[in-house]
């Protein structure tokens, strides 16, 4: 079990991570096995194949986060986040940037490793 302070400073590094955009070191954070759902509701992705294919194609949209509050869980394990995300739609041929208002909740283990990441947003959740 990692204390509630632990678990959120492992959180806010996972998001400096992401927005530094190095991909080793964000998928170094999580276990080999770890699952991310993104959105929730949609395929989960399992281990670090998966876990590379995500973090490159957010390098390529170049995804950019601003974390909200961190609250931990009194199981010692989880953590979750409102946050607001803005990445370029590589659909789009313009490249509009988007941004989407979301709530990730990810589940630690005792080590300190990152074992679930679920990112729960909707179709009204995103903008321009």
């Amino acid at each position: 079990m990692q204390d509630e302070q632990k678990r959120k400073e492992i959180v806010a590094e996972y998001f400096r991570k992401v927005n530094e955009g190095d991909v080793d070191a964000i998928v170094e954070m999580f276990t080999e096995n770890a699952t991310i759902e993104d959105p929730v509701g949609k395929d989960v992705r399992e281990g670090r194949a998966a876990q590379r294919e995500y973090f490159n194609s957010n390098v390529t949209a170049e995804v950019t986060i601003e974390p909200g509050h961190l609250s931990a869980g009194q199981d010692g394990k989880s953590v979750a986040v409102a946050l607001a995300a803005e990445m370029t739609n590589i659909l789009d041929p313009n490249r509009t940037r988007v941004k989407i208002n979301a709530v990730d909740v990810f589940t630690l283990t005792p080590e300190g490793k990152i074992d679930s990441m679920r990112v729960f947003w909707g179709m009204t959740d995103i903008g321009v």
